[in-house]
């Protein structure tokens, strides 16, 4: 074996077992690969992938999972699906990884996801979005309807109810369906319909209520399977025996909700007098014409000529003066007259004087009045109209979801017709102020009243009186959340100006990290004034983004910010933590030369020369750090403890690692600590410290996080490896990968396998080796860590002896900026091609 040497911070071995990790754990670019398109998933009745021969079961499952669930978490799936195996995490792996060839299914560190199209989730969004015919005729048989394969309880219990909810769904869309056409008088149709459902496959049993409903289509079209639906009702209790006649009357006129409503209306005792009210479009008048279909007197409220409102109960009569109509009035109460008067705020005044004192005489009638206030007058019971729950909309699937429960956008989703038209229709009724507040309340991410009132720069009057027109129109809660957000936001979307300007009004009011999304709404509209607040919101954005672990996120936003020295410093150390030194290194170099002197400047440098192979210029830069704030003469000490540890100085190196240490944990960076107490171990064991011991700070100080306990076991493997420990390499190595899929760290596992392959063949244990290093291919794809992905490829190539394999390998290493594992690649292929004949081109 080669001797051991060390790169980025980290022992290596024998040069072809070499992969590490770097000082703070980040990697560089993610491997680029090509899947199948239109991927479709059919796990109605058997499951399968459309025109593909792939047939195991397990991960066809996995795939309806997600696709139903939508992405989740790898430490899940693992333990919901192979509860009982000895490495679930491995297993899902190489379901993962079958399926992401075939193009279904996409993942990253730490979840999975589905990446395709299926007809159950298909079936799911047609009956959520009110599609009830597309998802009736798609559904082809229940729920993974002929799984063999034997599952898990919990996994078991999940597709049962799964089958169930969607199968119900589709059931709910069919008597849907089948009423609708019975109310249109086509019984025979709806018949069909309701004899689907009844039968359909992967339902769970009925409930009383829908045998009843199905009852009644079976019996307006004198269906045979009327009496074994009466038959099973019979069983749970319930007697149902409705004649044709009366079926088809009660289908043919049916009502949106509000039975509670009229339930409660109906039952009025006689002389009481209820005051329905709500905002407009909430359904009052819906509520009178259904009293007026059940007998009672329906009066619409009108203005102009004096009694315009109540003269529609005799004729002419307004010649017969105030008091003459009220006698009639009373009369008429006396036998049993049952009024509903539909808007007071319409009616005329003359005749809600004449009410008025007929309320106060306590006649024996009931009399019912809508509005959209409160009371004008003494009543026994108030009735307010809001939006509809979710329960009022149980028999029009999807209904409730698409629209919050907003009455206008019910009738419009019921009827096919577009949602956000509807809600424009139902905006533009309101005064300019309520519409925007309204656009206003939809655009924060968290609504806040007090935010939106001072964005719109309006009296607290005003203010509240569009607040109160948006809660009374059912189109806000009183908290200020838009109700129907999904179809606001649609029709938001079609107004891009006016969407910008209020956007950027909204901005102005907000905190740094809240703001930013809407200064992206509004960046055409950016002002002067405006361009330093926008700076330190894409600064607090991105600095979140890398402190949750999401670097290359962090760079990618930061494209998109406006010039500025600090935000392209702040862009390049996003890079460096991706591992994209180069990259990285050319932001900086074309950041202003003003900037070139500041110590967090030459720090960063500093780190990007030396992971470059430049050690010259990384001691000189870290050396101009070292008179700079906290964090910059951290970030100097560990170059400059790196830099001694390649060139054998190792005490001088335990000394810089140990102030990089004391000062990141004084600055609060915990990662950057735990990876110098990591470099710090390395130092000590190439002074002959006892490895175990030498690593053991840096163990302790990273048992409450997994991710960096696999590092500092990899780290440890190698010293392990670097004595002549192999077999306590290869435990620890594997030790590592399993803490690394424990934490969804699939870099590190990548790296933990690979170099668990190299051991083996240093052993000649070249079965494991391969399936190490294979285990290493599949990982690094999923995190996009190609450097170990390269260093994989080359093992591989080498235990083969494949020089193109291992040239390919070189081009990615050296794509990597991993300069000196491609030169020990190269100098090998070199090696090939000489005993060959050929030359080296990589």
């Amino acid at each position: 074996m080669s001797a051991p040497h060390a790169q980025n911070g980290v022992l290596t071995s024998a040069p072809y077992k070499c992969s590490w990790s770097l000082p703070d754990g980040s990697y560089s670019l993610f491997a680029h690969l090509s899947y199948a398109e239109d991927v479709h998933l059919k796990a109605l009745g058997e499951l399968e992938l459309e025109g593909m021969a792939f047939r195991r079961e397990k991960p066809l499952l996995v795939l309806t999972y997600l696709a139903l669930e939508g992405p989740q978490s790898r430490r899940k799936l693992a333990e919901l699906f192979w509860p009982d195996a000895s490495d679930p995490m491995n297993s899902l792996s190489v379901a993962l990884t079958k399926l992401r060839k075939l193009g279904a299914a996409e993942g990253d560190e730490s979840r999975a996801w589905f990446d395709g199209s299926c007809d159950a989730l298909q079936v799911r969004e047609h009956v959520r979005a009110g599609r009830l015919e597309q998802a009736a005729s798609l559904y082809a048989g229940e729920l993974a309807g002929d799984l063999r394969e034997p599952l898990g309880a919990e996994l078991e219990d999940w597709l049962l109810e799964a089958r169930e909810t969607l199968a119900g769904e589709v059931r709910e869309a069919l008597l849907t369906l089948a009423e609708r056409e019975a109310s249109e008088g086509q019984f025979s149709q709806a018949a069909e319909r309701a004899e689907r459902a009844f039968r359909l496959p992967g339902t769970a049993a009925l409930e009383p209520a829908d045998l009843g409903r199905i009852y009644q289509l079976f019996a307006a079209a004198d269906h045979p399977a009327r009496e074994a639906v009466r038959s099973e009702a019979t069983d749970l209790g319930v007697n149902l025996e409705t004649p044709k006649e009366a079926a088809r009357g009660r289908l043919r006129h049916r009502v949106i909700g509000r039975r509670r409503e009229l339930e409660a209306l109906q039952s009025l005792e006689s002389g009481d007098w209820a005051w329905v009210r709500g905002g407009a479009g909430m359904g009052k008048t819906t509520v009178a014409r259904e009293l007026e279909a059940h007998g009672w007197r329906l009066l619409p409220g009108r203005s102009g000529l004096p009694f315009a409102t109540i003269e529609a109960l005799w004729p002419e009569t307004a010649q017969d003066g105030e008091d003459a109509i009220l006698r009639r009035l009373l009369r008429l109460a006396a036998n049993g007259l049952q009024l509903v008067l539909d808007d007071w705020d319409a009616a005329d005044p003359d005749s809600q004087r004449v009410l008025e004192r007929a309320r106060a005489l306590r006649p024996e009638c009931r009399v019912i009045i809508t509005s959209r206030g409160a009371p004008a007058l003494p009543v026994d019971r108030v009735l307010e109209l809001g939006p509809f729950k979710i329960d009022d909309l149980t028999g029009f699937p999807g209904a409730y979801s698409a629209t919050d429960g907003i009455p206008e956008l019910v009738g419009a989703h019921l009827r096919g017709e577009p949602l956000p038209q509807a809600l424009e229709a139902r905006l533009a009724q309101l005064p300019e102020t309520a519409r925007t507040l309204h656009g206003a309340l939809l655009l924060l991410e968290n609504p806040d009243l007090e935010v939106a009132r001072r964005a719109l720069a309006v009296t607290a009057a005003e203010f509240m009186h569009a607040l109160e027109l948006l809660i009374g129109a059912g189109l806000i809660e009183s908290n200020g959340q838009v109700k129907g957000r999904a179809t606001a936001l649609e029709h938001v979307d079609t107004r891009p100006n006016l969407e910008a300007g209020l956007a950027l009004r909204l901005a102005r009011q907000l905190s740094e990290r809240d703001a930013l999304p809407l200064y992206q709404r509004a960046r055409g509209l950016w002002e002067d004034s405006d361009l330093e607040a926008v700076r330190r919101a894409y600064t607090a954005w991105a600095k979140e983004l890398m402190r949750r672990g999401f670097p290359r996120r962090a760079a990618d936003l930061l494209l998109e910010a406006p010039n500025d020295p600090n935000l392209t410093r702040l862009r390049a150390r996003a890079l460096e933590r991706s591992g994209l030194y180069k990259d990285a290194l050319e932001v900086l170099e074309r950041a202003p030369l003003e900037t070139e002197s500041q110590p967090e400047l030459l720090a960063l440098r500093s780190t990007l020369y030396a992971r470059l192979g430049r050690p010259l210029e990384a001691r000189e830069a870290a050396q101009g750090a070292l008179g700079g704030p906290t964090e910059a003469r951290a970030e100097a000490h560990n170059t400059i403890g790196l830099l001694a540890l390649s060139s054998g100085e190792f005490a001088d190196a335990s000394v810089a690692f140990r102030r990089a240490a004391t000062l990141w944990r004084a600055h609060g960076d915990e990662n950057r600590w735990m990876g110098a107490l990591n470099n710090l171990a390395i130092s000590r064991t190439q002074q002959g410290e006892d490895a175990q011991a030498a690593f053991q700070e840096a163990i302790d100080a990273a048992k409450d996080d997994p991710t960096q306990r696999s590092r500092s076991l990899i780290n440890l493997g190698r010293a392990l490896e670097q004595a002549g420990r192999l077999q306590d390499a290869e435990h620890t190595y594997k030790e590592a990968a399993s803490v690394a899929h424990e934490a969804g760290a699939l870099r590190f596992a990548a790296l933990a396998w690979n170099n668990t392959g190299a051991v083996c063949h240093a052993q000649g244990n070249l079965t494991e080796a391969r399936q190490s290093y294979e285990q290493a291919l599949r990982l690094s794809r999923e995190a996009g860590a190609q450097e170990t992905l390269g260093m994989a490829l080359a093992n591989l190539a080498e235990l083969d002896e494949d020089e193109f394999g291992l040239e390919e390998a070189i081009r990615i290493l050296k794509d990597a900026g991993e300069s000196a594992a491609a030169e020990h690649y190269q100098a090998l292929l070199m090696a090939f091609r000489g005993r060959s004949g050929g030359s080296a081109h990589a």
